[in-house]
């Protein structure tokens, strides 16, 4: 049933079972999350029949759908939409190149070290020759070996002989080696893969192999969007700078309105201040003037009082 399911998703995209009132509120299905947004412009590279399944990349289990694609065609949005899901696949296409660079790297490492450990095979006559010496030798020590003891000088002739032809073996061996060494086609490594072959035939059959043709798609697919992807991020970069000037200009207004309205205040206090003062201080004049004649008539009643006593 759910592999039923999966394949009519594909088929018919998510939703198909909507009913005909709300086929028009349908047109933007290709948003859903189970919908791969890469294979929406074309590519993804984790599709069954390209990387997944291979080198370990899991198969995509988003729905990859025909009518996804017409219906994000369709969409006026497509074209900015386009740019974002380039954003995620470029993401996803570096992750791939990443994991392929670190195969090379493995398969560069295993053809070394078989280089060290395994000596590649010699010629037969060469074979057939350093075993001829090592016979000749071993039989040279045997004779030594078989002399009388009063016969030394016959013997150290016999084991120097022996030597000699052992180190001449020796030096054969080594020269051979060698020779045989750079005459051995070793493994190499494609770079855009990561396959190891052989010479000139294993290079031009590893070419046909699907692994070799996915990854070349992925790079040149990398190569293609990553100027637009840039160009993108750039442009969104620079609008989102133009909004945030935009705010703090608008802050940097409200402040000075707000400045404006303290300066303001400001001044209708002090001049309001100024009214009262000057308010005060004209009460305080009339009322100094009202104690000084209040003063003055009582200073008058009291001498009249006095002139009243002397005459008496």
């Amino acid at each position: 049933m759910n592999k039923a399911r999966a394949m009519l998703d594909a088929l018919m995209g998510p939703g198909r079972d909507v009913l005909e009132q709300d086929k028009g509120t349908n047109k933007e299905k290709f948003k859903d999350p189970t919908v791969c947004k890469s294979s929406l412009i074309g590519f993804c590279p984790f599709e069954a029949g390209l990387l997944g399944g291979r080198r370990k990349f899991p198969v995509c289990d988003k729905i990859h759908s025909a009518l996804m694609e017409g219906q994000f065609k369709e969409h006026p949005d497509c074209e900015t939409l386009t740019r974002d899901y380039e954003s995620s696949l470029i993401t996803e296409l570096e992750f791939a190149c990443r994991e392929c660079d670190g195969h090379i790297a493995i398969e560069r490492a295993r053809i070394r070290e078989d280089v060290r450990r395994k000596k590649p095979p010699l010629p037969v006559t060469i074979n057939d020759r350093l075993a001829q010496m090592k016979r000749e030798s071993s039989a040279l020590l045997q004779r030594a070996e078989s002399l009388e003891d009063d016969k030394i000088r016959e013997k150290e002739a016999l084991m120097i002989e022996a030597q000699e032809l052992l180190k001449e073996r020796e030096e054969i061996l080594e020269e051979e080696t060698k020779k045989a060494i750079a005459n051995n086609p070793t493994e190499v490594v494609c770079e855009v893969c990561g396959t190891a072959f052989e010479g000139e035939q294993g290079d031009a059959a590893h070419k046909q192999f699907r692994i070799h043709e996915v990854y070349k798609l992925v790079r040149e697919k990398i190569e293609e969007i990553r100027p637009l992807v840039e160009e993108w991020e750039k442009m969104q970069r620079e609008k989102k700078e133009q909004q945030q000037q935009g705010r703090s200009k608008g802050r940097d207004k409200d402040k000075d309105r707000g400045k404006d309205r303290d300066r303001d205040r400001d001044r209708e206090r002090r001049s309001s201040d100024k009214g009262r003062g000057r308010d005060r201080s004209s009460s305080r004049r009339r009322r100094s003037s009202g104690r000084g004649k209040g003063r003055s008539e009582s200073r008058s009643r009291s001498h009249g009082r006095d002139r009243g006593r002397r005459r008496r």
